[in-house]
């Protein structure tokens, strides 16, 4: 007999209002909706306190779906037209890249958020609490959410199975790039996984041999960690042909936070040698630190505009990746690094930091640089910018790139999730 699946959507409860997604609200929303294709006896909870209830099933779809429609929207979205009249050298369709009054107040932003979810999914979505709902299932957290809370693992004592998805240690490794508290809550979760019998699942051999060694450092020993990389999007797989572009540029997607080293590039850009006449886009949601991270950039040199392109749809960064000379991710710690598989697979170049994570994934396909080298990267720019041999390297390079079937991945995890 098939073990039936119950996947902790907490965290999609949360965030599937917001109008543009992280790595993290990907692989929950992909996994659910492959249930929902694939597996009609999954059950979808919701966890806090240590309090399971389950989903109506009507909801489950309503919040699935809603989530990927909001996040995927459409080519002709405004977020897509933005982009469109950029690529069409409108000079103020992105704003400059400065700080912003709302960069400062993300607590209170992500409180509206949730109480916006709360409003939207949770009232009339949830049954009441179901000791039962787990029984004899086998249950996935994919998000680290909750897992910290001593109280979900005795809820989740009536589980056949548990599969806890880790995305990488950086809040207890380097609690300087994580949200406060985030090292305490960590270093709890470790220790409810250590001491209970649960499957492992991490993004990259890299995350695992750091998982592994920070647990070590803390007395736990885990017996293995499994490797399954985080599905790409089937959009951003597609070799659509580069769209005609009235500007240069290079783009950064991800987040807005010191971890992504965004004050290496402003630098390289002051430093560089050759014509400067393209924009830098930063196209990702502040993090926490965002405002600071900002404020630190700098003044850019004549002919090199800083620009931030916020909240677009994944058919509008699609569009925007593949106008780029190329994919900037010059961050200083990664798990698996969502953005730049995506311009790889999209076919767009990429000079990415010589990290761990991306030479396991991206050697031979991005061009790796130490993220400490200033001049290294402002040689780099200098040289995709005047469009030479070393930038039409790249783009053959990248067009070697092929992403795995996001299909098979899931069904890797769900696999694992029934393994004894």
């Amino acid at each position: 007999m098939t073990i039936a699946i119950a996947l902790d959507v907490s965290r999609l409860l949360w965030r599937a209002v917001r109008s543009a997604p992280g790595g993290i609200d990907r692989l929950e929303l992909a996994m659910a909706q492959h249930l929902l294709r694939e597996e009609p006896s999954a059950h979808f909870v919701f966890t806090d306190g240590g309090v399971v209830r389950g989903l109506k099933p009507t909801m489950a779809r309503r919040l699935v779906e809603g989530a990927a429609a909001r996040w995927s929207g459409h080519p002709g979205d405004a977020a897509c037209r933005r982009v469109a009249a950029y690529l069409q050298g409108d000079a103020v369709a992105f704003p400059p890249a400065r700080a912003r009054l709302a960069d400062r107040q993300v607590p209170l932003v992500d409180l509206g958020r949730t109480l916006l979810a709360g409003l939207l999914y949770r009232r009339g979505a949830l049954r009441p609490e179901e000791p039962e709902a787990l029984q004899g299932r086998a249950y996935l957290n994919l998000s680290h959410r909750n897992l910290h809370d001593a109280k979900l693992f005795a809820a989740l004592s009536r589980t056949a199975r548990l599969l806890c998805y880790l995305h990488d240690d950086i809040p207890l490794r380097r609690p300087n790039f994580a949200a406060p508290g985030s090292d305490q809550r960590f270093r709890r979760m470790l220790r409810h996984l250590g001491e209970r019998p649960v499957r492992i699942v991490t993004n990259s051999a890299a995350s695992r041999a750091r998982i592994l060694e920070t647990a070590a450092m803390h007395g736990l020993r885990f017996a293995h960690i499994d490797v399954i990389a985080p599905p790409v999007a089937e959009l951003f797989a597609e070799r659509a042909p580069r769209p005609h572009a009235g500007r240069r540029y290079f783009l950064v997607p991800g987040l807005i936070t010191a971890r992504k080293n965004l004050a290496l590039l402003a630098e390289a850009a002051r430093i560089m040698g050759g014509p400067r006449d393209f924009d830098i886009i930063l196209a990702g949601a502040s993090g926490l630190d965002g405002a600071e991270v900002l404020a630190m950039l700098g003044a850019m040199p004549a002919g090199v505009q800083l620009l931030r392109a916020e909240g677009l749809s994944d058919h509008a960064m699609a569009r925007l990746l593949r106008g780029a000379m190329a994919v900037l991710a010059p961050s200083l710690e990664e798990g698996f690094d969502y953005p730049v598989h995506e311009a790889l697979a999209s076919g767009v170049p990429v000079i990415a930091s010589d990290i761990p994570a991306h030479r396991e994934y991206v050697t031979g396909f991005a061009e790796l640089l130490d993220p400490r080298d200033v001049c290294g990267w402002a040689a780099a720019l200098a040289d995709f910018a005047a469009a030479g041999p070393r930038h039409a390297a790249a783009c053959a390079a990248a067009q070697r790139f092929a992403t795995p079937s996001p299909t098979k991945l899931l069904q890797g995890l769900t696999e694992l999730a029934r393994a004894a």
